[in-house]
């Protein structure tokens, strides 16, 4: 009787391994904003190149926020351009940069019935055409987080105007490898 009753436990608790690790798999993570490392990328005083900021697991998104800094001096925002999902007649859009301090704020909503927007796979977020202004340049881009920044922080936004987490991945810029956080 007792090797029985045994033989239901370890089959009860096999089970519920079984299903939480079913359930770990579907579980998503929070959105990761990420820019590009281009180590090994030595450009020319005057070159210009592009960068895509991209996310990935975004759900019901319908604004967003973006504080990118960059190493000050080394570069100047040609302009940007918004991802495809991002751009139409009922989206919104506003910026603001300065290249002798390093920063780009971009703002970003859906208007009236359009939004919001979800997807599992990464999205571009936005593209930035950027110049060159010293030979070889070495500069690190980071994503300002809404903890390190509360008015102007980086921020997705559910329908209800609620913060939704994420993570980021900074970029970096540079003839040499990106040394180590």
């Amino acid at each position: 009787m007792r090797m029985k009753g045994a033989g239901s436990a370890v089959a009860i608790v096999a089970s519920l391994v079984i299903l939480s690790i079913a359930f770990h798999a579907h579980a998503t993570s929070p959105p990761n904003l990420s820019m590009p490392n281009m180590s090994g990328q030595c450009l020319n005083n005057g070159a210009t190149f592009v960068t895509a900021l991209t996310a990935s697991n975004m759900t019901s998104v319908q604004s967003w926020q973006l504080n990118l800094t960059f190493t000050t001096g080394k570069l100047a925002v040609m302009n940007y351009t918004l991802g495809s999902a991002f751009n139409g007649l009922s989206t919104d859009s506003t910026s603001g940069n300065s290249t002798s301090t390093g920063y780009y704020l971009l703002g970003f909503t859906f208007q009236g019935a359009a939004g919001p927007y979800t997807t599992t796979f990464p999205v571009t977020l936005v593209t930035f055409t950027w110049k060159a202004l010293v030979y070889h340049p070495t500069v690190f881009f980071h994503i300002v987080t809404s903890a390190q920044n509360g008015l102007f922080g980086t921020m997705l936004l559910d329908p209800n105007q609620n913060s939704q987490s994420y993570t980021t991945t900074d970029g970096f810029l540079g003839c040499q490898l990106r040394p180590s956080p």
